[in-house]
């Protein structure tokens, strides 16, 4: 009986040994790339530093200002209205949207707006945009709607952020081609 239980812890070791050798040759095997070398390949093959395939659309661009008002209109037929009042509402908005002028990121002080300024810091920090590549515009109306336009996928995607009634502004969005 010794003997069989001698047997099987040797085999039992031998077994161990020879998984640990198996592990440490596939350890071997592996590619190890420096930090340095990583970076080199990332930032020569890296589609984030692509230029978009447009031109940075301009604040008080004609083209800007259609894109907006399309999405705005696709928005206001996703969500009809039933009330008379609420509907006067969209049509005046359209029509009194009228412009946008541009406003200097570095400068745009947080306690404006809010939600501007927590986008603004989102996009910085989650999506790696630089302020420089970025652009902030506020409408000329009434109301102060913003617009938000940075690169993405080769283009420039345009967030309106403060639209009211739409309380989320990354799914707000339009893209300028």
């Amino acid at each position: 009986m010794r003997r069989i239980l001698l047997f099987l812890l040797v085999s039992l070791l031998v077994s161990n040994f020879s998984y640990a050798q198996e592990n440490k040759t596939t350890e071997n095997n592996s590619i190890s790339i420096s930090r340095q070398q990583l970076k080199e390949v990332v930032s020569e093959n890296s589609f984030f530093n692509e230029k978009p395939a447009v031109f940075h659309p301009q604040c008080s661009s004609p083209r800007l200002l259609e894109k907006v008002l399309a999405r705005i209109a696709q928005y206001y037929k996703e969500k009809p209205i039933s009330s008379i009042v609420e509907q006067r509402k969209q049509v005046l908005m359209l029509k009194k949207l009228n412009g946008f002028e541009p406003i200097d990121i570095n400068s745009f002080e947080p306690k404006t707006n809010y939600a501007v300024a927590d986008r603004l810091i989102d996009i910085k920090i989650n999506d790696g945009v630089k302020a420089a590549d970025m652009s902030l515009c506020k409408s000329t109306g009434d109301r102060e709607i913003y617009l938000l336009i940075y690169p993405q996928n080769n283009f420039y995607t345009i967030e309106i952020i403060n639209f009211p009634g739409q309380p989320v502004s990354k799914d707000f969005t339009t893209v300028y081609d």
